[in-house]
This record gives structure tokens, C-alpha cells and sequence, in this order.
């Protein structure tokens, strides 16, 4: 091999190296960046979404017993109505989000219950503005233990939900650290490779020259 041979190749080298190095700490950083959004768009909006359910259904529990207690307060009809369709659009949202999920079956069930809460609701509110003694034995009786039936159902979804999204978070954060080291790794053997290459055009350079440049300079003078 010639001597310009030897000296582009011991230059382009680590130049590759180093680029196929930057490369792949971009192409890491691109694939994290696409994972952890495909965490915040699914998995942990599931948990957020699972987290309105039990909230809307407290609040929705709560403006029928406020219902009960007056049954001319409109505010705590508005906040009924408010509450259930805040139910309606989480409960959507999140059957859009665990469609071909290990939650889709399960979200699924929750629709039945949430029915048969919200009978129960509508007898409660329409007893309250006739007998306020019978409305507060069913809210007992009956819409009670359908909330607690619905809430058992929600907080067990959300628990596997929760479970779902720390696994997701791990496996993101396993993939970006693993791209860290392959990245580190390719910039450390680029600097290897440099320095043996260096090494390996000085070396030829005395080869070449029959000593150290500075001796052949002067000996050419």
C-alpha cells in the first residue's frame, strides 16, 4: 500500500467510527424519544384516564346525595349530570386506548356495572323528590353496594394499569441506558482505533523516511 494510501486510510478510520458513533447516539436518542411518547399516549394515560373514572364516580355518588339531602338543589342535578358525562368520555378514551390490551376485557366489564350504578342513581333521585325516607334506604340498599362493586372493579383495573406503565417505564429506560453504552462504546473503540493508527502512521513514516522527519529534514538540507 502506498504511503498516501496508509495515511487517508489512518485518518478515515476513526472518522467513520466517530460518525457511525454520533449516528447511533442519535438514532438512540430518536427511538426513546418515540418510545416514552408511546408510554405518555398509552400507558400512562391509561392510569390517568382509569383515575378519572374513580373520580367522576365519586362525584357523581355524591351530587345524589346531595340530591337526596335537598331535592330542589340544581346545582347537585348539574353536578350529576356533569360528573356522568365526564364518566361517559374518560370511560371512551380509555376503551380506545386497551383496544388489543391484556385491560381490554376487563375495561370492557366495567360498562356493565357503571350501568347498573347509574339505575340505581336515577331510582335514588327520582324517590328523593317523593319520599326522602325511601330515597335514603335505596341509596343504602342499593346504589351504595353498586358503587362499591364499580370502585372494587376500577381500583383493581387501575392497579394493573399502574403495573402495565411501571413495566413500560422500565423497558424504556433499559433501552435508552443499553444505547448509551453501545453509543460509548463505538466513541471509545473510535479512540482506540485512532490512537493504534497513529501509532501505525508514525511508525511507517520513520519507515518511509529512514528516521524521524525532523533528522531526514535536515539531512535534506
Amino acid at each position: 500500500m502506498r504511503f498516501s494510501s496508509r495515511l487517508i486510510f489512518c485518518t478515515a478510520a476513526p472518522a467513520v467510527l466517530f460518525v457511525l458513533a454520533l449516528l447511533s447516539s442519535l438514532w438512540g436518542l430518536t427511538r426513546t424519544q418515540s418510545d416514552f411518547d408511546a408510554y405518555l399516549s398509552s400507558d400512562q394515560a391509561v392510569v390517568t384516564q382509569l383515575q378519572e373514572l374513580y373520580a367522576q364516580g365519586l362525584q357523581s355518588g355524591q351530587a345524589v346525595r346531595n340530591i337526596v339531602l335537598n331535592p330542589a338543589d340544581q346545582q347537585a342535578v348539574q353536578n350529576l349530570r356533569g360528573a356522568r358525562d365526564a364518566y361517559d368520555s374518560a370511560y371512551a378514551d380509555v376503551r380506545r386506548r386497551v383496544q388489543g390490551t391484556a385491560l381490554e376485557d376487563a375495561v370492557g366489564k366495567l360498562q356493565a356495572l357503571r350501568t347498573a350504578q347509574s339505575s340505581e342513581q336515577d331510582k335514588v333521585v327520582v324517590l328523593a323528590s317523593q319520599d326522602q325516607q325511601a330515597a335514603t334506604a335505596a341509596l343504602k340498599a342499593n346504589e351504595t353496594p353498586a358503587w362499591r362493586e364499580l370502585r372494587g372493579a376500577l381500583l383493581q383495573q387501575l392497579q394493573a394499569a399502574r403495573e402495565a406503565a411501571q413495566a413500560s417505564h422500565e423497558a424504556t429506560r433499559s433501552a435508552a441506558q443499553r444505547m448509551q453504552w453501545w453509543s460509548a462504546g463505538l466513541a471509545l473503540l473510535a479512540v482506540v482505533v485512532a490512537a493504534a493508527l497513529l501509532w501505525v502512521m508514525v511508525r511507517t513514516l520513520r519507515q518511509e523516511l529512514g528516521g524521524d522527519p525532523a533528522d531526514a529534514r535536515a539531512a535534506l538540507r
